[in-house]
């Protein structure tokens, strides 16, 4: 088999694998596995100067087969750039000051909030068209039905499933999920309220996308006082830990970021995190700077 038949080969397989997942909630290889057969066909991609018209590489989520109704996003919510090498995460963050919060293992959502309460409720979809699921959202845990906030609002985050709400579903309905993301999966598409609710899914927002000019002062575009105004909206933003660079050495910049990563992942593999998390991300405090980020996976998941 040539080079562009393998290509083909693998993005078929990772487009199954991606089909199993979205749409009958099924994980046929680890995230992992998928991951490295990702990064497979990227090299490929390089050497051969091809790159296939449905490459997974180059798309986000995957278009699910439900009749709810499809919304185009008011702004592009795309994936962010990967690593595996802390060495690439450094060079990134440079001498900027930066937030290194959890990646959560989960389905990223956006809320639409219009003078308080919240209107709308999305999947990313394909991260320029999603689904409705505002039913739905109103039966998370934990996302506020109002907010003490007039004016338009939009806030993205990841919905999960923690370990103790799907350990103590699986128990009681005797069902053969494999992880929370699966169940999670599932419930997002449902058109039955009543399905979402005992599997306790809560809402992690990582990202305020939008708030009208002069609510924060002269905070308006630091990222972490934009994740606390969340807080104080009755949010509960993914774990995060903010770093202050700029006027500090290389050398305690190096050990400070080293440190953080650490800590971050013996949190996880301890199981002191409760919910599923597969990574971390950075990103700038300043937004203006950059409203981009970059992830660096994986973290073990704890044993379970």
């Amino acid at each position: 088999m040539n080079k562009i038949e393998e290509m083909k080969s693998l993005v078929e397989k990772l487009n199954q694998y991606r089909d199993a997942y979205y749409n009958n909630a099924e994980s046929i290889v680890t995230d992992h596995q998928y991951d490295d057969l990702c990064d497979q066909l990227e090299k490929m991609e390089k050497e051969t100067g091809i790159i296939l018209s449905n490459s997974p590489v180059h798309s986000v989520g995957y278009e699910v087969k439900s009749k709810l109704e499809k919304i185009e996003h008011s702004h592009l919510m795309m994936s962010l750039d990967k690593t595996k090498d802390v060495n690439v995460l450094r060079k990134f963050i440079g001498d900027k000051d930066s937030l290194l919060m959890c990646k959560m293992d989960g389905l990223t959502i956006l809320l639409t909030y219009e003078n308080g309460e919240l209107i709308q409720a999305e999947t990313r979809g394909n991260g320029v068209t999603g689904e409705i699921i505002t039913h739905n959202a109103k039966a998370f845990e934990n996302i506020p039905m109002h907010i003490n906030q007039k004016g338009h609002v939009e806030i993205e985050g990841e919905a999960i499933i923690t370990y103790s709400s799907f350990n103590n579903y699986i128990e009681l309905t005797d069902s053969n999920y494999e992880n929370p993301r699966n169940l999670l999966s599932g419930s997002l598409n449902s058109k039955e309220v009543e399905d979402i609710i005992p599997r306790n899914v809560r809402f992690k927002p990582f990202k305020l996308v939008y708030l009208e000019e002069g609510v924060l002062g002269d905070n308006q575009y630091n990222w972490s006082a934009r994740m606390e105004y969340l807080r104080s909206l009755g949010f509960d933003p993914v774990e995060y830990k903010y770093l202050k660079l700029s006027d500090i050495s290389n050398e305690e910049a190096d050990r400070l970021i080293k440190d953080t990563i650490n800590e971050f992942t013996q949190k996880v593999e301890s199981g002191l995190i409760d919910e599923p998390v597969d990574g971390l991300v950075v990103c700038y405090e300043d937004e203006k700077y950059a409203a981009t980020g970059l992830s660096l996976i994986h973290i073990s998941e704890p044993t379970r």
